[in-house]
């Protein structure tokens, strides 16, 4: 391992892998075991992996439902349920996605927060992705943070639906 992977494992740290069960579905996860040479061991993701899979959990895990961390979690759940117009939905989805960084400690800085509903394209042509998002009424939610490892990480956190 060279010096920039060691210093970015040590400041974003390692967690084991879980991989999904129903891949395309984020209902649940499952530890991965490996073959090593003394046997099987779990699997590790180490650096910007590991933070990448723990913000890809806490985003499809509900505001406080974690018993063993209730900060865990995040809470656009309630923006959906709420009878709130569309705009004001979406900006409070923001404002949540935006918590759930913050409360982050391995991020740095949020640099964007883009939230998608296929109405509007950088070209300004329509796609048959930006149709899809509009005809499902749903909405795609990009981040771009700063880790305090001086990396920066695109994630996207997927579809939430009835927007």
């Amino acid at each position: 391992m060279d010096d920039r992977t060691l210093a970015q494992e040590r400041a974003l740290g390692f967690t084991p892998a879980l991989e999904p069960i129903f891949p395309g579905l984020d209902l649940a996860r499952d530890l991965v075991l490996e073959r090593g040479s003394g046997g099987r061991d779990l699997k590790l993701v180490r650096g910007v992996d590991a933070l990448a899979q723990d913000l890809s959990i806490a985003f499809t895990t509900a505001l406080g439902v974690d018993v063993f961390d209730t900060n865990l979690g995040f809470d656009g759940l309630n923006a959906l349920v709420e009878a709130t117009p569309s705009v004001l939905t979406r900006e409070r989805i923001r404002v949540a996605v935006i918590k759930l960084l913050q409360r982050e400690p391995r991020v740095r800085r949020i640099l964007d927060v883009k939230l998608d509903d296929g109405r509007l394209t950088a070209t300004g042509a329509d796609t048959p992705e930006a149709a899809e998002l509009r005809a499902g009424r749903k909405l795609e939610v990009q981040v771009q943070i700063e880790t305090i490892a001086d990396d920066r990480l695109d994630v996207r956190i997927g579809e939430v639906p009835n927007v």
